[in-house]
This record gives C-alpha cells, structure tokens and sequence, in this order.
C-alpha cells in the first residue's frame, strides 16, 4: 500500500522492531553461538557456469577483500 511507501520516505518516523548493535567489525554476538561452532566450509564454484552467465551486472567493479589479497600471497 502507499502508506508503507511514505513511511519509507521518512525513516525517522519508522520504528523498526529490531536494532542490532555492534561494537566492533569482528563483533559476532548478535549470531547464535550454535551458528558460530560450525566448521567454515569453502563455497564449491563451476567457472564453467560462471562464465556462461551475464557479467554485465559486474562492469567496473574491481573490490577485492585486502585480507583474501593476504591469503592470496601467502
């Protein structure tokens, strides 16, 4: 409806029903702590399909995480 619409337009009237703090940028305490003592696992990527679909989206952006550069030169 236009009324959440308008309520979007000024945030400083929405009341949202959550607001999560951070202390730090490795502050992890608002994840459930069973969440956090699972094993990491590496995402399996096909640079087959990954090269078959539109990359357009992706024109001009360079980002690349400083720390994965760190393990990279390693």
């Amino acid at each position: 409806s236009n009324l959440f619409w308008k309520k979007l337009q000024n945030l400083s009237q929405t009341i949202f029903p959550l607001c999560l703090t951070q202390k730090s940028a490795s502050d992890y305490n608002n994840f459930d702590r069973e969440f956090l003592s699972e094993k990491p696992k590496l995402s399996y990527s096909d640079k087959n399909l990954i090269e078959s679909m539109d990359q357009s989206a992706f024109d001009g952006f360079s980002f690349i995480n400083p720390k994965f550069e760190q393990i990279l030169d390693k």
